[in-house]
Formats: C-alpha cells, structure tokens, sequence
C-alpha cells in the first residue's frame, strides 16, 4: 500500500464508496444519512379524489415507476425504496385516496413501461421534450439543471457545453444528457475543436463509478447527484449549468386513466398549499428546485423552453 500514489489511494478509496452506491447504499451507516421519514398522511382530499378515473380508484392502488439508486431521488436502504420520489408519491396517492405502489425501474425503461400500462406514473424528474409528449402525459412537480460532477481533486472545472470538447463524459441513457452532448458535438465542431468522448451509462452508480475510477472526467447530471454525492462524503465537485427548467411526472394514456393527469396536478397543489410538498424536499436537500403550481403537458401541448 506505501507504494501507491496519493492519487491512487484517493481513486481506491472513491471506487468503494461508489460500489456502495451501486449495491443501492445499503450499508450500516446509511441509516444516519437517510432522513426520517414523516408520518403517513391520513388526510384524503375529496375533490382531489373526485378527479381520479374510476378505474384507478376501483384499484385502489397508484402504480409507480420509480428511478433507481439515484439519491436523493430513489434509491435502496435494507430492501426497501427510499428518497424524495417514493416519500412524494405516497403523499400523492394518500391525498388521491389510493396506496401507492413503488417499483424501480431504470430509467430508460420507465416511459417504455407506461406504453405498456404496467404502470400509471413515472416519476423521473423529466424534462418535457416534444419526443415525449409523444408517449405520455406531464404534470410539472420541480425544477431543476444539469451540472458536472467532477473529481474534487482535478483541476478540471466545467461551466457549460462549451468545455466539454476533446473530454470523456458520461451521461445516463435516456436522460437530458445524451441531447445535452448533441448539442455539444455542434458546438465543438463549430469551433473547430474534438468532439466530447461520450459514455452512456444505465444507471448513475455506472456513471459514478467511472468517474471515480478515472474512466471518464465527468459526469453531466442533475445537480442534485453532486449534492448527494457530497453529503455522503465523496469527494467530488459539482460545477455549472446545462440546460434547466421544469421537471415533472409522467403519466400513462391508458384510456382507462383518462383525467389522471389532472388527478396528479390537484395532488400536488394539495400538498404545495399545505406545506407537505416543501417539507419534503427539505427533508432530502431539493428544495433549491421547488415550484409553485403544477402545469399539465398533453400531446401536442408547446412544451416549455430549455436553456444549453
């Protein structure tokens, strides 16, 4: 061990913490960096349950496609799906009058799985393209931006699109980071320079892991990975802007869910007005992205506009 670099050491000891991410951040001290969770809400709204479709209320169940070990958003602690996504949805369905029932799913395959009505929600943190309003419905429910998470140790330091040329950069697949890279690729070319060198990556504990092992010299993701990532004492660095705007909810066209859009939207005005909705992204370190009211996005709707 006395042989290896400082850097070596630190690339080592970054790698363990990453495959702790991977196996979904299941170890002892997880624990004390998961905050509490709330009590169940008992409260049903009446006009909120009022809009949900008979056939999701005859259910009684919400089924919830939900990303996975992505803290803060949705992530594993002793078997059981935790983070911000699965606390907020409960809230959700428990104004809807429902139980929701959370699966993981990675998140390419989320709108795939609304296509095929195995569930009624994704929730993603999508941004809302054109390419998607082509397969579902969007209820906007936060905002957010893109940053690179970079080694803390590098001297690399990423402001924008405009840096990434000639770089090794991973993205998660189906995220705003493979456009983001398009984009890139012109902007490069434009100025004469090497394209970006592009990973694509499942899920973010891939990304992370190449990131920490030095295969890549960063990671374009939400800028809430980095502040996760921080907290769990990785020793990264989270730097500029890419992009930014609403995020939201998708939600199937299954015609039998028609108006569960709308059911979505009224659930999240109850939980803004009485404060449920700020409390939990204050619990889980979001609250830089809170909103104030939801907007519903259909087929053929302008969706709204994204900085690069």
């Amino acid at each position: 061990m006395t042989g290896l670099r400082a850097g070596a050491l630190r690339a080592i000891a970054l790698t363990a913490l990453a495959a702790i991410l991977a196996a979904g951040c299941s170890n002892a001290d997880e624990a004390t960096r998961t905050p509490a969770s709330p009590p169940p809400r008992e409260r049903t709204d009446a006009a909120v349950r009022a809009l949900v479709p008979a056939a999701v209320r005859k259910r009684g169940v919400l089924r919830v496609a939900t990303v996975n070990n992505y803290k803060p958003f949705s992530y594993t602690v002793a078997g059981r799906q935790t983070g911000m996504l699965p606390e907020m949805v409960t809230a959700v369905a428990q104004v809807m009058g429902l139980k929701a029932q959370v699966s993981d799913v990675d998140f390419s395959s989320i709108l795939t799985g609304l296509q095929a009505r195995r569930y009624d929600i994704g929730m993603g943190e999508y941004f809302v393209y054109p390419d998607r309003l082509k397969v579902a419905d969007f209820v906007t429910e936060w905002s957010n931006h893109d940053s690179f998470v970079v080694d803390e140790a590098s001297s690399y330091r990423p402001r924008s699109l405009a840096d990434v040329c000639g770089k090794r950069i991973a993205v998660l697949s189906g995220s705003s980071g493979p456009p983001a890279m398009e984009s890139a690729r012109t902007k490069c070319a434009a100025a004469g320079a090497p394209a970006p060198q592009v990973q694509t990556y499942s899920v973010m504990s891939g990304a992370v892991l190449a990131l920490t092992s030095l295969r890549v010299d960063a990671v374009l993701t939400g800028h809430e990975v980095g502040v996760a990532l921080k907290q769990d004492g990785v020793a990264i660095k989270a730097t500029g802007s890419v992009g930014g705007g609403p995020t939201a909810t998708a939600v199937s066209r299954d015609p039998g869910d028609a108006g569960l859009a709308e059911a979505i939207a009224a659930a999240y005005r109850t939980l803004i007005k009485d404060g449920t909705y700020r409390a939990i992204h204050k619990r889980w370190g979001t609250e830089y992205g809170a909103i104030k009211k939801p907007t519903v996005y259909r087929r053929g709707d302008t969706p709204p506009t994204y900085g690069d």
